[in-house]
């Protein structure tokens, strides 16, 4: 499961950096989160309880943080147990560009799960995984800066460049209007 997202942040790149390496900050930001203990400047372990569709259990999960670019990003690397209900891990890219004054946080995840988990659904488990990534995205960036919002996927094509909405729209006319020829072609 691939999960991304950007949040643009009104605090330079060195405040947010800071805050992604402090355990009372993310404590605060991660759903659930009822505990977390650094164990090294590079690793933490948490307990967190979470809900996927009907499965609820706590899990205690260990995070490495690795490919260190302080103040640019990391990579976190993660596996969560949660005894009977399964296991979940994974590893998000996050990176912190300076951009409009302030900063854009950018993540790329991707997370696997096992166990009940694995059993209830790949598109429940997707649509609940998206949902705590940006919730703790979410709560970290309006941590810091209560203004803070998500990028959306248009305004992202938009301002890199690529074209990436208006080729969507342009692909979803073409098959919108090869179903009604064939629709019509049926009839």
């Amino acid at each position: 499961m691939d999960i991304k997202g950007e949040y643009q942040i009104a605090c330079d790149r060195q405040r947010v950096w800071q805050a992604l390496n402090d355990a009372d900050v993310l404590a605060r930001c991660i759903p659930g989160c009822e505990s977390i203990e650094m164990q090294s400047p590079t690793s933490l372990n948490a307990r967190i309880m979470a809900s996927i569709g009907p499965v609820k259990s706590k899990f205690d999960t260990h995070i490495t943080l690795e490919n260190l670019n302080p103040p640019a990003g990391y990579t976190l690397t993660g596996e969560s147990k949660g005894g009977p209900a399964g296991f979940g891990r994974g590893s998000a890219d996050v990176r912190l560009e300076e951009k409009d004054g302030g900063t854009l946080l950018v993540y790329d995840a991707k997370f696997q799960v096992g166990g009940k988990l694995a059993q209830i659904g790949s598109r429940l488990v997707l649509g609940a995984t998206r949902k705590m990534a940006d919730d703790f995205f979410g709560n970290f960036s309006r941590e810091l800066d209560p203004a803070a919002r998500r990028v959306d996927a248009a305004e992202i094509a938009t301002a890199r460049g690529q074209g990436l909405a208006a080729r969507t729209w342009l692909l979803a006319g073409l098959v919108l209007a090869a179903l009604l020829i064939w629709w019509f072609l049926i009839r």
